[in-house]
């Protein structure tokens, strides 16, 4: 497995705000881009429930973004220009959010639309990425911290607790200290059969003489593993509601 994992790093692409696929090209539902699987299949899960509600309660899109590399970049300077590409928050209103963690560069970014920086100020965004993300991320609990992130700005933007069947599900609840519990037996098969199945999509992509590990891979998450869940959109494609940011929140490392 350490094998195969050291063969998996050594095949990290490296993204360009162009070359990563927006979530919405899944469907109109998903707000998680996740190519590299870094976050876990329930977490994304959770992901797209939680933007799913927090826009249908205040207009806030909120996207998740996690990759392996961007490389050289800035990572504010990678989060400026995704936000203006993609267009997170409504049109006129500027309602967006974007959550980003790039693994190799141990990068981590809140960047808001002004439409909600009088709501997410950039001490507030600071707060939020200190003391519920960047611990997380220390103890190897990447999609741990992004779901208690994600959970806290939807708690600011709607100025309320969460939803108890959200605060409920699996994806944030059961965590303890996070480096104190073990994976239970049922996460480890599938961590292992994942590693597996990547290795040989690196292979097959080898022998074939090109694309990479992320080759025709789509987005992780939602009803693709969730049978057929309410919060996937399917996938007939969508869009983000036209917005944009003056470069609002803050970053850290972990």
């Amino acid at each position: 497995m350490l094998l195969l994992l050291a063969a998996i790093g050594g095949e990290a692409k490296v993204y360009t705000p162009s070359s990563l696929p927006s979530p919405k090209e899944s469907g109109q539902g998903w707000y998680v881009a996740n190519p590299d699987a870094i976050i876990a299949d329930s977490d994304v899960v959770f992901l797209n429930r939680c933007a799913a509600d927090l826009e249908a309660k205040t207009n806030v899109e909120m996207c998740v973004a996690a990759v392996q590399s961007i490389g050289e970049a800035e990572c504010f300077d990678f989060c400026y220009e995704l936000f203006q590409r993609w267009g997170i928050g409504k049109k006129g209103q500027n309602t967006g959010v974007l959550v980003f963690f790039a693994m190799e560069s141990h990068d981590v970014r809140i960047m808001t639309g002004v439409g909600l920086e009088g709501v997410l100020p950039d001490a507030r965004c600071s707060q939020i990425i200190h003391d519920y993300m960047i611990p997380a991320f220390r103890a190897g609990d990447f999609g741990g911290g992004l779901c208690l992130g994600a959970l806290r700005i939807y708690e600011v933007c709607t100025d309320s607790e969460a939803p108890e069947e959200l605060r409920n599900m699996k994806s944030v609840t059961n965590r303890g200290k996070y480096a104190e519990e073990e994976d239970d037996a049922e996460e480890w098969i599938v961590i292992v059969a994942l590693v597996i199945f990547i290795a040989i999509l690196i292979w097959a992509s080898k022998h074939k003489g090109g694309g990479g590990m992320n080759s025709g891979r789509t987005i992780s998450g939602g009803p693709v593993f969730m049978g057929g869940s309410s919060y996937g959109g399917g996938f007939s494609g969508g869009s983000w509601g036209g917005g944009s940011t003056m470069g609002g929140g803050a970053g850290g490392k972990w």
